[in-house]
């Protein structure tokens, strides 16, 4: 499905007489096509656990990624304020659904150790259906950053 079919459908749903919270699961449904919760940073506490399991990713390490704003703010704001045009709404989405790789613990309070930015062009942790890639490129990744002095 591309961007200007999920604008159309976005509309769409703006236009049910539905209540908000409704049309917001909804449209909550209809984005779940897309392959966000692009990683943009890692907290220290997590970069800690990482290095507790030699950079991998394993089950129940209690590592998350968590978003910066979170979904239901970034839909009720889509269903409650004025429709933006296309292109302006497409990066509403995009730049809304930003995570950083956070201990369950920082995810449940919002409350981040340190935050480690990772270059959102760089690749590095692509999200798929459940989770994201952690692979080589991933570990390597880590342990560099794991290895800088702190400043």
């Amino acid at each position: 499905m591309d961007i200007a079919d999920q604008y159309h459908d976005y509309l769409a749903i703006r236009q049910l007489r539905a209540p908000i919270p409704t049309r917001i699961r909804i449209l909550s449904t209809l984005m779940s096509v897309n392959r966000g919760w692009k990683v943009i940073g890692i907290t220290r506490a997590a970069l800690e656990v990482f290095a507790q399991h030699n950079f991998k990713k394993v089950s129940h390490m209690g590592i998350n990624r968590s978003h910066i704003i979170p979904r239901a703010t970034t839909y009720t704001r889509m269903i409650s304020e004025p429709a933006l045009p296309m292109h302006d709404w497409w990066d509403l989405y995009i730049t809304s659904d930003n995570t950083i790789l956070a201990t369950a613990s920082e995810n449940v309070t919002d409350r981040w150790s340190e935050v480690i930015p990772i270059d959102p062009d760089s690749d590095l942790f692509r999200g798929l259906n459940i989770g994201w890639r952690h692979n080589k490129q991933e570990i390597a990744f880590l342990r560099s950053i794991y290895e800088e002095p702190n400043e």
